[in-house]
C-alpha cells in the first residue's frame, strides 16, 4: 500500500490513510499505478452501472419503458430524496409491485435535509430510502421481461444474478470461475476482484460506447448517457459523484462504491481509473480523486474551481474553526510520518 492523504491538524500531520490507485487503457496497459494493483477488493456499488447492463443489453430496459433518468437511477447510490424515492416508487407502480418486493433493505437517508424531514415528522426510513432501492427496482423489472421468480432475484443462483456476473466477467477478462462473490450491502452478491481488472472495465465501459462495432455498444452507450443526462440521480445533491459529472459535461461517468472505492471511466482517453483507501475512510478518496484526475489533466481551471472543495478540504472544529486539512499526497516522493510538519 502507498499513502495517499493525510490529514493535518495545525500544519502537522495527525492520520494517514494508505491505499491503491490504477489507471488503465482497454487493453490493460498500466498508465498510472500507487500499491499493488494485483490486491483484490470487492468492487461494491462502483459495479452497479455493470449490473444494469444485462437487462438493457436484452432489450428489456427499452420493452420496460425505463427512461434514461430510471437506468440512472439504477446505476445509483443515491441518497433518498423526494425525486430518488417517487422514481423508484414510479418503477414499481409500473410493474404492479409493491415495496415489499424490493429485498435491499431499509437504511436512513444519507441526505441530511430528507433525514431531518423523518425525525421531524416521526416517520421512519423505508425501503425507498435505501441507497440501492433504484438497481433493485431495474432488477426486478428485468425478472418480468424474462418471465423469472421475483421473490429470490437476489440470490447468487437467481437467473439475473449469473447474468450479471458473466458480464462482470467480460468486462474485467476474468473468469466467472475465478470470481470470488461476497454479499453487499443491499444483499446482492458482489465481485472480488483486481484492482487493475476493475479499472479496465471501466475503460471498456467508456470504450464500448463510443465503438458502434461492439457488442456492447447501445447498453454502455445508454448507461453513460443515462449517468451524464441525470447525475442528480447517481448519487444527489451536494455528492461528489453528481458535482463531478454535471460540471465536466459528459466526458466521464464516475461511480462511488462503499468502504471508498472510487472508479472513473475517461470518454475521450478511454481510460480506466480504480481508487481503494485501505482503511474504508471516504473523507480520503474524494481528494485522492481530485488529484488524480488533475495527474492525468482532465480537469479544465474552470473545472477545478467549481469541484476545488472536494480536493482539500477544510476541517473544521465544533466553533466552526478551521482546524486543518484533508491533503493528498500521493505524488509526493518523500516518506510521510505522522507529527510531520506538512504544507
Amino acid at each position: 500500500m502507498k499513502t495517499l492523504a493525510v490529514v493535518t491538524r495545525s500544519g502537522f500531520v495527525e492520520s494517514i490513510h494508505q491505499g491503491y490507485i490504477c489507471v488503465v487503457d482497454t487493453g490493460g496497459r498500466i498508465i498510472y499505478q500507487k500499491g499493488d494493483i494485483n490486491t483484490k477488493i470487492f468492487f461494491r456499488s462502483a459495479a452497479k452501472p455493470f449490473q444494469v447492463i444485462p437487462f438493457i443489453q436484452s432489450g428489456g430496459a427499452r420493452e420496460m419503458g425505463f427512461t434514461l433518468k430510471e437506468i440512472a437511477l439504477a446505476c445509483a447510490s443515491h441518497t433518498g430524496e423526494a425525486m430518488h424515492q417517487e422514481t423508484v416508487m414510479g418503477i414499481l407502480d409500473r410493474l404492479g409491485l409493491n415495496t415489499d418486493d424490493l429485498h435491499c433493505g431499509i437504511m436512513s437517508p444519507y441526505n441530511e435535509d430528507e433525514n431531518k424531514r423523518l425525525i421531524a415528522v416521526n416517520e421512519k426510513p423505508t425501503v425507498l430510502h435505501a441507497s440501492c432501492s433504484g438497481k433493485h427496482a431495474a432488477m426486478l423489472a428485468y425478472c418480468r421481461y424474462k418471465g423469472y421468480d421475483i421473490s429470490t432475484y437476489e440470490k447468487p443462483d437467481h437467473p439475473v444474478q449469473k447474468e450479471i456476473l458473466k458480464t462482470v466477467s467480460h468486462f474485467t477478462d476474468e473468469d466467472e470461475k475465478s470470481i470470488e462473490t461476497g454479499t453487499d450491502g443491499c444483499g446482492l452478491p458482489i465481485f472480488l476482484l483486481p484492482i487493475k481488472k476493475i479499472a479496465l472495465s471501466y475503460a471498456r465501459i467508456v470504450q464500448y460506447a463510443q465503438d458502434p462495432e461492439s457488442h456492447y455498444h447501445e447498453s454502455c452507450r445508454t448507461v453513460f448517457e443515462a449517468m451524464n443526462e441525470h447525475p442528480e440521480m447517481v448519487a444527489g445533491t451536494n455528492e461528489f459523484d453528481t458535482e463531478l459529472m454535471q460540471t465536466v459535461k459528459g466526458r466521464l461517468i464516475a461511480k462511488i462504491g462503499a468502504e471508498s472505492v472510487y472508479c472513473v471511466g475517461i470518454r475521450d482517453r478511454k481510460l480506466g481509473m480504480c481508487v481503494k483507501i485501505a482503511d474504508g475512510s471516504e473523507r480520503a478518496v474524494f481528494p485522492v480523486v481530485m488529484e488524480m484526475l488533475l495527474e492525468l489533466g482532465v480537469l479544465s481551471s474552470s473545472e477545478y474551481e467549481k469541484l476545488r472543495h472536494w480536493h482539500k478540504p477544510e476541517l473544521l472544529n465544533h466553533r466552526r474553526e478551521h482546524t486543518g486539512d484533508i491533503i493528498p499526497v500521493f505524488r509526493k516522493n518523500d516518506d510521510i510520518y505522522v507529527g510531520q510538519k506538512i504544507k
